[in-house]
């Protein structure tokens, strides 16, 4: 976990690994932050790092996780969704929830702070000083080709420590 140093192990939630088969299963439109119910301090508070671990390739450029609202050039200058790519040993980090105590750089680069208004990009304020980011709301599009399979490890990490739940018991 060198990427995020400060991070400790215990904050993360129990790896899960997720298997996609045929074009009819894919993940729709979802956020990785908490509600506000979810998001307590026995919970561990808000998921602020979303970890996706490609464990295989997917076929014919299927299978990609897809961010709604975040765009960048595509083909001929047009704006597009972002979108990556399965491939085995890929990792994918972003952050469904921000600090309160960042600066959020907007399109014509001035900063602002949770003070300032964002347009409806973040919510509401919880106990552990977390905000979620609407902007990172993603997508799981359905494998297909010959093999139409897609694995993934997904971990998620909080912004406090966080209880293992197994079965829906707490261990």
């Amino acid at each position: 976990m060198q990427l995020l140093p400060d991070i400790q192990l215990e904050q993360t939630e129990e790896v899960q690994l997720v298997r996609y088969m045929g074009e009819g299963q894919g993940f729709g439109w979802h956020e990785d932050a908490l509600s506000e119910q979810e998001a307590t301090m026995d919970a561990g508070g808000q998921r602020i790092a979303t970890l996706l671990v490609y464990l295989d390739d997917c076929q014919d450029g299927s299978g990609r996780t897809l961010f709604r609202d975040l765009r960048g050039g595509g083909k001929d200058g047009k704006q597009c969704r972002l979108g990556v790519s399965p491939k085995k040993g890929r990792a994918l980090l972003f952050f469904p929830a921000i600090s309160t105590t960042a600066s959020i750089v907007e399109d014509d680069n001035t900063s602002t702070t949770d003070d300032d208004e964002d347009n409806g990009a973040f919510g509401n304020v919880y106990f552990d000083h977390t905000r979620a980011d609407h902007r990172t709301t993603h997508a799981g599009e359905p494998p297909t080709g010959q093999n139409g399979q897609k694995h993934i490890a997904q971990l998620w990490i909080h912004s406090g420590i966080h209880t293992p739940v197994v079965f829906g018991r707490v261990l």
